[in-house]
């Protein structure tokens, strides 16, 4: 997928930690003169983005209204969504706006996946339209084999096959991403404590020599909902000694690539990028 380089101007709904800011940089590097307008979350989205973006609006999670008042303001088209929201938000539901509740009253599904279509559906009745997220980033997409170029011995082996079998499962119940298994069983499903907190649960469970898995389930919508991984969750792996990290081959975004995978290379733990088995 090539960027459209004749956008002049692009909205950006900027959630937590690094992606916001990598693909604003990357996106004034293939049109220099691109106007990027972002919608930030006070308490998630880093306030560093103000230095990668021409315009940034403030409001807190919740705020339907406020949102769709800026893309109307601003006159954008189009719009990428970034960056997760923490998804405890949707059960603790604060500041959420009428608007907003309105829109999800009649809805007994509160799986974020599901909130955020209901969200983005909305606003494309609008005129909106929400791009690919994954756009602007073919440079970090996890890829097919050892990443790293570690070798792997049998167990390691044996692990990510069960692993992979299970995993490709699993994700299309759209409860979680990230899976850890150590010797043929299951120690750890991801809910909504996310990444990290799943791979301590299963440090906590099955000790060292885990291998974690993160795979992204069929028809995963690319306009807001891409796995991702970074430089925390490395030193996460390492801290609880991971045996090796398994990534959906060209579905999984890796923060900081270059260095997550030298890190992980003098760390030796391995990175396999693999494909979803057909079920």
């Amino acid at each position: 997928m090539v960027a459209n380089s004749s956008i002049m101007r692009l909205g950006l709904i900027a959630g937590n930690r690094l992606l916001p800011i990598i693909l604003s940089r990357k996106i004034k590097e293939k049109n220099k003169d691109c106007e990027v307008v972002a919608v930030c979350f006070k308490g998630e989205t880093l306030s560093s983005i103000s230095k990668y973006v021409d315009k940034a609006y403030w409001i807190k999670v919740g705020e339907l209204a406020q949102i769709r008042q800026i893309m109307k303001k601003e006159k954008l088209s189009e719009w990428i969504m970034a960056g997760q929201i923490n998804p405890m938000r949707i059960f603790k539901r604060r500041n959420w706006d009428r608007e907003l509740l309105a829109l999800v009253e009649k809805t007994e599904d509160f799986r974020p996946h599901t909130i955020f279509f209901e969200i983005i559906s909305y606003l494309e009745k609008e005129g909106i339209k929400f791009l690919d997220s994954t756009l602007y980033l073919e440079d970090y997409m996890s890829q097919e084999g050892v990443m790293n170029g570690l070798p792997l011995d049998r167990e390691q082996a044996k692990d990510i096959e069960f692993g992979v079998k299970v995993a490709c499962r699993y994700v299309d119940l759209d409860v979680g991403q990230t899976l850890v298994v150590k010797r043929g069983g299951v120690v750890a499903l991801e809910s909504l404590e996310g990444t990290n907190a799943t791979i301590l649960r299963g440090a906590r469970l099955a000790g060292r020599g885990s291998t974690v898995l993160k795979f992204s389930k069929t028809n995963q919508d690319l306009r807001f909902d891409v796995p991702v991984v970074g430089i925390s969750t490395l030193k996460l792996l390492k801290r609880v000694g991971a045996s090796a990290c398994v990534l959906e081959q060209g579905k999984v975004i890796i923060l900081e690539k270059p260095k997550f995978l030298s890190l992980s290379k003098k760390w030796k733990i391995p990175i396999v990028g693999r494909e979803k088995l057909p079920l």
